[in-house]
């Protein structure tokens, strides 16, 4: 089957809203917000990578892969690593989403994986695309667990390898039926726990992640962290923490005085945010969705955002469990990087050098 997905983040775009998306907030110095997490302790590289997920088959202690854009299977996210030369141990997959029987019949997107030796990233949706973030409650209430337990049944059944699940992921955007807020804040995580829990009763291997949007302020903040600290759903349901990051608004740079502001935004929260986060907690770093970005304010082809997002992730080696680079070549992202479609041969040059 033919893949129709698209990232949450890329149909932000494609609906034609801001990438950061507006929001009104009080603004907090990132320098002082973050500064609490700083003194975590620091693992040695590849520490969390290895405790959640094993040995990572790439050449990096994380784990490294792609969403390849186009058809998803496992002889496309197999040749991702041939492409760049070195082995690509992480893939991402999407179920159909419009009705919760959809979501709960949706077994190609993992069958399609099954020889693929490596991390299955699968993007769990707390609710059906047709819902509204009201519908919350009656997640939270248990109605729909019979779903959750039977997707987390077929990542045990139908995957060999070890499954990330992506639960509830870029609620502090609007783009999601799911979408959070301050005010409804409760309701989310009510609603992510009770199908976390479900979902790691049925099948306990599941390593479950709680990942934001990277440069999205969530309506109604106070402090330019509360997309983490009012929406974080607790330590004993999450594993991971992360967040979707592309090369574009107050999270892109094509220079150093952008990358500094980039890491920590003043109105949202950041990369750097993210694995301070994770090691306050104790909890693996993922990013598992970033890539470069044409769209509205994208920087396009940019070696630089590619050098020192490698950079960035080899000094965060301790916390970093996985990544992979979100290829799409459709209008209007037009970020692809290998040989199927070859749209930025600069970054993808480093790419495959770092790589």
């Amino acid at each position: 089957m033919q893949n129709i997905v698209v990232s949450a983040a890329v149909a932000l775009v494609l609906a034609g809203a801001p990438a950061a998306q507006a929001a009104t907030m009080s603004a907090v110095t990132p320098t002082n917000a973050g500064a609490g997490y700083l003194a975590a302790t620091r693992r040695p590289p590849g520490y969390q990578a290895k405790r959640y997920l094993g040995t990572s088959r790439s050449v990096h202690p994380w784990h490294s892969g792609a969403w390849t854009g186009g058809w998803m299977s496992d002889t496309r996210a197999t040749k991702w690593g041939t492409w760049r030369g070195t082995p690509s141990d992480a893939a991402m997959t999407f179920p159909e989403k419009r009705t919760w029987a959809a979501i709960s019949n949706s077994t190609w997107h993992i069958d399609t994986y099954r020889n693929f030796r490596g991390t299955l990233v699968y993007g769990m949706p707390l609710m059906p695309s047709t819902n509204k973030p009201v519908h919350l409650k009656s997640v939270a209430a248990g109605r729909h667990d019979a779903v959750f337990r039977k997707v987390a049944r077929d990542l045990r059944t139908r995957y060999k390898g070890k499954t990330v699940v992506r639960l509830g992921w870029e609620a502090n955007g609007n783009w999601m039926s799911y979408s959070a807020t301050a005010k409804n804040a409760g309701d989310y995580r009510a609603a992510y726990r009770r199908a976390a829990k479900v979902m790691k009763k049925e099948n306990p291997s599941i390593v479950m992640s709680f990942d934001i949007n990277c440069g999205t302020p969530l309506t109604g903040q106070r402090s330019r962290l509360d997309s983490l600290t009012k929406l974080y759903p607790g330590d004993d349901v999450v594993d991971l923490v992360g967040c979707s990051w592309y090369d574009w608004d107050v999270i892109g740079a094509k220079n150093e005085r952008q990358w500094r502001s980039a890491l920590q935004p003043r109105y949202a929260v950041g990369p750097a945010d993210i694995t301070n986060f994770a090691r306050a907690h104790n909890k693996g770093a993922s990013f598992p969705e970033w890539g470069l970005a044409h769209a509205w304010d994208g920087n396009g082809d940019n070696p630089f955002f590619m050098t020192k997002v490698k950079q960035f992730f080899t000094a965060n080696a301790d916390v970093l469990v996985l990544e992979c680079y979100f290829n799409v070549p459709e209008k209007p992202m037009l970020n692809s990087l290998w040989s199927e479609a070859p749209q930025n041969p600069k970054a993808a040059a480093v790419y495959r050098r770092l790589w």
